[in-house]
């Protein structure tokens, strides 16, 4: 695979990962915003506005046969959270033109339509129509809602909004269902306007089409004007302030305990790669958790350690039974003592770098995983590559895994438990 990077003008930049190893290509548009309550709404909507229709195509069924006519031809807009940061994102998924049977230029196609969908809207009287608000904005406070049915993706949330409470972490990514209905046509229009010229791009291109080919698109159909290239900081370094224990009741028999530590270490961090391991060395199928917190004591179902590198959280999940959560606790405490007094095994560390290069190898596999690699390094303003990062977890020793885990500190215990009364 072949890396080429551009700066298209300021604060725009494209990098093009050239392979012929995939018969389709992606094209993902990143503009860049500070994880805000007053604005993380707004461009969660945005996306859902703008990826419906556009001037040329103001209907979904227009839309979609143009999209259909590109071989199928994907288009998306999403958010997405990366530390502290937010990303407006803008994807493209498109088939190779060399497996079109009458010469399409697929990409050129895609691209073209891709720019309608960022540049050139479907709006009247200057603002995007009320009717096509008020339909994504139900749509939007549906999907918003529907984290309650997942009762362990609202146990995790619930835990980092008491974890991070005063920090910009624990904005939803998503968006604020109160903060939804207030927005109006005209409003979510200065806000598109706000976003598109100011926000910092990161364009990425994984394909077999030529660097040139794809920056001469890119000049074409994508015509961000200059802003100002700025790193949004994400705030790794907040300590922890002793340890909250908090329970909230819930409507499910089975609880959900998260248990939340700072860490103290980011991607960036020259013994990240340790953590890493750490936390295999716990959470595998045959790790400390499953092995002695599940099986052997039977505390648990389910207990796995999430872990967060761009904010330096870890978060350790399990569904319990509630009148065990004060032994569950203590089990899986007792387990993060166990390494960091460097009481690990050499096929527990044999293991846990198998399952890390491994993992690392089958990046390029992916061409989303190739880009979310890149864009979350870039964005932390750091280069390094797959193998760079390999070579690190190749050469982690015990004494490391040990020594990293020896400054994880505990901060936030959440459970949600069914017919369980608050604290």
């Amino acid at each position: 695979m072949q890396r080429k990077d551009y700066i298209l003008r300021e604060g725009v930049s494209l990098t093009v990962l050239t392979t012929d190893k995939f018969k389709s290509n992606l094209l993902i548009v990143e503009l860049r915003c500070p994880l805000r309550q007053e604005t993380a709404t707004h461009n969660s909507l945005l996306t859902n506005v703008l990826s419906r229709c556009c001037r040329r195509y103001p209907t979904l069924r227009e839309f979609n046969i143009a999209l259909e006519e590109l071989y199928a031809a994907d288009l998306d807009a999403y958010v997405s959270k990366t530390g502290e940061v937010q990303k407006v994102c803008f994807k493209l998924s498109c088939i190779e033109n060399d497996y079109t049977y009458d010469g399409t230029d697929v990409l050129a196609g895609g691209m073209a339509l891709l720019g309608a969908m960022i540049f050139d809207p479907l709006l009247e009287e200057g603002a995007f129509p009320s009717r096509l608000v008020e339909s994504e904005k139900k749509n939007l406070k549906e999907e918003i809602e529907s984290i309650k049915d997942d009762k362990s993706r609202l146990a995790l949330n619930r835990c980092v909004k008491y974890m991070c409470a005063d920090e910009a972490y624990s904005v939803a990514v998503g968006g604020d269902c109160a903060v939804l209905e207030t927005i109006n046509s005209a409003e979510l229009k200065a806000a598109y306007d706000r976003l598109i010229s100011t926000a910092p791009v990161s364009i990425y291109f994984v394909g077999k089409d030529s660097p040139e080919t794809v920056r001469d698109y890119c000049e074409r159909y994508l015509p961000f004007t200059p802003r100002e290239a700025e790193l949004f900081y994400t705030d790794s370094s907040v300590k922890a302030g002793g340890v909250k224990r908090i329970t909230e009741k819930g409507d499910s028999i089975q609880s959900k305990l998260c248990m939340g530590f700072r860490t103290h270490r980011t991607v960036k961090d020259s013994d990240y790669g340790a953590l890493l391991l750490a936390c295999d060395v716990l959470g595998s199928p045959s790790g400390k958790l499953f092995v002695n917190v599940r099986e052997k004591a039977g505390l648990c179902y389910y207990c796995s350690p999430l872990l967060d590198g761009i904010k330096g959280l870890l978060i350790i999940t399990a569904g319990i039974d509630a009148a065990d959560r004060e032994r569950a606790e203590s089990a899986i405490l007792k387990e993060i003592d166990e390494i960091r007094q460097g009481n690990i095994t050499e096929n527990e560390l044999e293991s846990a770098k198998i399952s890390a290069l491994t993992a690392y190898k089958e990046i390029y596999d992916s061409p989303t995983a190739i880009i979310n690699w890149y864009s979350t390094r870039r964005g932390m303003g750091f280069e390094l590559s797959p193998e760079e990062m390999s070579a690190r977890i190749a050469a982690v020793s015990a004494e490391d895994i040990a020594a990293v885990m020896g400054t994880v500190c505990p901060d936030t215990f959440y459970m949600l438990g069914g017919g369980v009364c608050d604290d």
